[in-house]
């Protein structure tokens, strides 16, 4: 194990070194008819299956050489340093409001705290395991709520270049999702970044969402990053002024307006990279909507210039790019377009220039994509969809080869 991790994500189809997912467990089974929804689910995966499908995934990620560390193992082995274990307790008790067990939590096996920090606790569980709990609580009050989400590891947080944006996530669900991933960053042997964070940690960020499947990165010197349902401006705003500030290679970053609607919920929902100049996307008007800004680093207050601009998003993109291939969901039929992209048919996960990963399911969209020269691993995500992601909602690039 090297002693630090390099970060290095410069584009969305440099050849995949290294990559964080998060294996389906007893968060899972959490789910109950009456309160899925809450969860932000469609329905109640099987768990089995869930997992066997998430197994295959990974495994055609190892194939083409990339690595695949999963955040299970890195929060467990994180937690194993006493420091580690405090701080991040500390936190997630204050934020479950259950500070009277904070004792009792420092004091179980590392295996079962890292358990009970992803599927979470009932105050039955704590009096079998003997803690303090007040006899008012009924059996099934979960003390700590259970993170069901945490397989789609896009969102709490994202490497741009070798900074990390610590997500700020919009739905109580997922909030402790981004702040074990920020402890991993921080404490875990691997890692122990502290400087590179560049957004996300000082509490005048906290009271502006974004999410990590917002944040698409273009090239070395631009990002794009979605006004969507989860990411407001004033949070892309304060993200812009920090990269410019750190003096990141990140020059130009841009706002592109998606309609706060759930099957749009991330700006990557509808369009992806899957080779140079190359994209997948599901063409609705707002990304051929004149309605992009741009935030230019400058020598100012804010550290940005602003310019709202005449033009769209593909506009950009072309710019960015040179020149602009675009391959439809599902080959830009209209019936089909929208069925897949509600399964995600957009949201392929690139592991080197013109080879991406998705699901099976997505028959149309895959059939244009090697149509056009792209290769598709595809695998049956029949459960892993039910949360309303697909592939590359699932993984955390963090190294990649430049392109």
């Amino acid at each position: 194990m090297p002693t630090t991790q390099r970060l290095n994500i410069r584009s969305e189809y440099g050849l995949l070194k290294t990559v964080i997912l998060h294996r389906p467990s007893a968060e899972i089974d959490r789910l109950l008819p009456d309160n899925y929804r809450t969860y932000l689910f469609e329905d109640i995966p099987f768990l089995k299956k869930i997992q066997r499908e998430h197994d295959q995934f990974a495994e055609l990620i190892r194939s083409r050489g990339a690595e695949v560390l999963y955040m299970e193992i890195l929060l467990e082995e994180m937690l194993r340093d006493e420091a580690a274990r405090y701080d991040t307790l500390e936190a997630v008790v204050a934020l479950e409001r259950c500070e009277g067990i904070m004792n009792d939590l420092m004091n179980v096996s590392t295996v079962e705290l890292a358990t009970i920090l992803l599927a979470g606790l009932r105050a039955n569980e704590a009096r079998a395991r003997g803690f303090k709990v007040s006899q008012y609580l009924p059996d099934d009050w979960m003390m700590i709520s259970p993170i069901p989400n945490a397989y789609f590891m896009r969102d709490p947080a994202a490497v741009v270049g070798d900074m990390i944006v610590s997500s700020n996530m919009l739905y109580p669900a997922r909030v402790r999702e981004s702040l074990l991933i920020e402890h991993i960053f921080r404490f875990h042997p691997r890692f122990l970044k502290k400087e590179e964070f560049v957004y996300g940690t000082r509490s005048d960020e906290r009271y502006n969402s974004i999410e990590g499947g917002d944040i698409i990165v273009l090239n070395s010197e631009a990002i794009a990053v979605g006004c969507s349902e989860r990411t407001s401006t004033e949070a892309i705003a304060h993200l812009a002024s920090n990269l410019f500030r750190r003096k990141s290679a990140i020059q130009r970053v841009y706002e592109v307006l998606v309609p706060p609607k759930r099957e749009y919920m991330h700006l990557d929902t509808v369009f992806t990279i899957v080779a140079p100049q190359t994209i997948c996307a599901h063409k609705r008007s707002f990304m051929e909507s004149p309605q992009t800004r741009l935030y230019e680093a400058a020598s100012t207050d804010t550290g940005y210039k602003l310019h709202s601009e005449g033009r769209t998003f593909m506009d950009v993109l072309r710019d960015e790019f040179g020149s602009l291939t675009v391959i439809e969901v599902a080959g830009g039929d209209k019936y089909y377009a929208d069925r897949e992209q509600r399964t995600d048919g957009a949201n392929v996960f690139t592991i080197a220039p013109g080879v991406v990963v998705g699901y099976d399911r997505n028959q149309r969209t895959n059939a244009a994509l090697r149509a056009a020269g792209v290769e598709v691993l595809d695998f049956d995500g029949s459960e892993l969809v039910r949360g309303l992601g697909g592939a590359r909602c699932m993984t955390m690039p963090i190294e990649r080869e430049d392109s």
